[in-house]
């Protein structure tokens, strides 16, 4: 008889790291060649993989990088963590002695509205004059400047935005499409004074879809005045729409940002900005705050946001490091993971979004992260925040009426020639399945339908 077991396991062993009959036909049908595509299945109870294929390649995991950040982030600042941006400075009879020192902590969402609140607090306090102009204090992330259209030469695209310690709103400006009769009105927020918006848009009849493609941008500015053109059609149809660009450096844009809101709620502000670090004897006079991590992160997993999720990550590093660094992150999080039993030796951490070509992991591992997720004191706050199969988020549209629809907790992720999905599933039996499953093909079209089809193939176990 003891000879049976180490058979037993062999087999069972085999049987995981076969790919199932319909899978592999599966994969034909949606063009996919099987070398290409990595999974991994198990139930979070289980020793061992119910579905292993190709799982030890270290592959790109595009935008189910997130989910590393997020359990990093929820484990070592905690799901109440909050960022703070103060105002330190000193008030007399009205008017700031001297500067206002603005000092940013990395809140990755810092909003306009939590600006006009920040605004109406210093108000609140008496100031009405600020005659010697802002400090602007970005020293707590150290972010090597680089070109933030090198990922894929769109450097306006909002997604692309370089963190800062003391970035407001995404570094962004939203453009309303309105259609308005036999136009198109265009309607930026935030209305910024140095911005100017040419429209050469027209109306036009036809489908919603695509309808971002039919637009050409052209965008100028020296720094301090931006200037964004666009022609061509819009289906009138469609509705009001919105596309965001991001058109400032970011200590500008913050200065024109605050002085819009100080001037519109009654106050004078002269002497524009300079950056600098708060003097050791300020005093705080006010602050914001930023919502708990364990909400943040909400947006930044069912939206996928790289911006927040980059934003995270410097602040996982600034915990041991002052300032933070991309260096101080991965240390961190190579050492938690150490900590955790989770050595992952193809692990690539670049910036933490997925928003990279040089992140990687494998399958396996991603499946194990998860594992470890479920079984840790954050997994409520973790899992809350993906995205539910044909409910919300990035996975709204997909498995709609399927018995998989508000059954699966599932990242996304998609590059260039990338496709991705990772999370947990709750299968018809009740038993709870964790799935990763990585695409890098250079015609993925299929890729969606076959994350689907896996999706339910796994619901019948």
């Amino acid at each position: 008889m003891k000879g049976i077991f180490p058979l037993l396991f062999l087999l069972v062993s085999t049987l995981c790291h076969a790919l199932p009959a319909s899978i592999g036909d599966e994969l034909k049908q949606e063009g996919l060649p099987a070398s290409h595509v990595s999974i991994y299945a198990r139930e979070v109870s289980a020793p061992g993989a119910l579905l292993s294929w190709n799982a030890e390649k270290a592959m790109q995991p595009a935008s189910t990088m997130k989910l590393l950040t997020s359990y990093a982030a929820l484990s070592l600042l905690g799901p109440a963590h909050r960022w703070e941006t103060g105002a330190f400075g000193e008030i007399e009879n009205g008017r700031t002695i001297g500067p206002l020192y603005i000092r940013g902590s990395g809140d990755p969402d810092l909003k306009v509205e939590d600006l006009w609140l920040f605004v109406q607090d210093l108000r609140s306090r008496g100031l009405s004059e600020i005659g010697d102009g802002l400090v602007l204090d970005r020293s707590r992330f150290s972010v090597q400047q680089s070109d933030p259209g090198r990922f894929d030469g769109k450097p306006y695209r909002p997604y692309n935005v370089i963190p800062d310690a003391l970035l407001a709103n995404f570094d962004s400006i939203t453009l309303k499409f309105v259609p308005v009769g036999s136009r198109i009105e265009l309607i930026p927020f935030p209305g910024l004074a140095s911005l100017s918006v040419s429209n050469g848009i027209s109306p036009s009849r036809g489908s919603c879809a695509g309808w971002e493609d039919e637009i050409a941008t052209s965008i100028s500015g020296n720094g301090k005045k931006a200037s964004l053109g666009l022609s061509g059609n819009y289906p009138a149809d469609c509705g009001e729409k919105e596309e965001s660009y991001a058109l400032y450096d970011h200590s500008e844009y913050f200065y024109q940002l605050f002085s819009d809101l100080w001037k519109k709620s009654g106050g004078t502000l002269s002497g524009g900005w300079k950056e600098g670090k708060v003097p050791q004897e300020l005093k705080r006079i006010a602050s914001a705050q930023s919502r708990p991590l364990a909400s943040v992160i909400v947006d930044m997993n069912k939206f996928s946001n790289n911006v927040m999720a980059r934003q995270i990550f410097l602040s996982i590093g600034a915990i041991d490091a002052d300032p933070a660094t991309v260096a101080s992150a991965r240390l961190k999080i190579a050492s938690w993971l150490h900590s955790r039993g989770l050595d992952f030796p193809e692990l690539v951490v670049d910036n933490g979004s997925g928003l990279s070509r040089v992140a990687s992991i494998s399958a396996r591992h991603m499946g194990e992260l998860l594992i470890d997720a479920w079984k840790s004191p954050v997994m409520p706050q973790f899992f809350a925040s993906l995205p539910i199969a044909g409910v919300d988020g990035t996975m709204k549209k997909r498995l709609v009426g399927s018995a998989v629809e508000g059954h699966a907790w599932i990242k996304t992720g998609s590059l260039e020639n990338v496709r991705a999905i990772a999370g947990i599933l709750q299968a018809k039996s009740g038993k709870r399945y964790v799935v990763v499953c990585f695409i890098q093909d250079s015609h993925p079209a299929g890729a969606k339908p076959f994350e689907d089809f896996l999706l339910k193939w796994l619901d019948e176990k």
